[in-house]
């Protein structure tokens, strides 16, 4: 073979492979933006997931105090347990 072909063999070669590196690297910044739009989303339903958490834990401690004082709030001392009166009919 003369120089001139492997030259030209080459060349091709090396095309070939520069075309395949752009496009792999095509592929990867493609990845690496799905990666990086994933890692949003996340972060979005992460922070949605925490404040629904507080919501339900706030609704059934809401719950339990109702149920626990018959619906009145105002009878909790400040260590959140009910508190019955005493109050009596006069007899002592």
């Amino acid at each position: 073979m003369s120089e001139s072909t492997w030259d030209e063999e080459d060349s091709s070669e090396r095309e070939h492979l520069i075309s395949k590196v752009l496009e792999l690297q095509g592929s990867l910044r493609a990845l690496i933006a799905r990666v990086d739009s994933a890692q949003g989303e996340y972060q979005s339903l992460s922070q949605e997931n925490q404040m629904l958490q507080k919501y339900i834990n706030n609704s059934l401690t809401s719950t339990a105090v109702f149920g626990a004082t018959g619906g009145a709030i105002g009878n909790l001392n400040t260590e959140g347990t009910t508190t019955k009166s005493n109050s009596t009919n006069g007899s002592g």
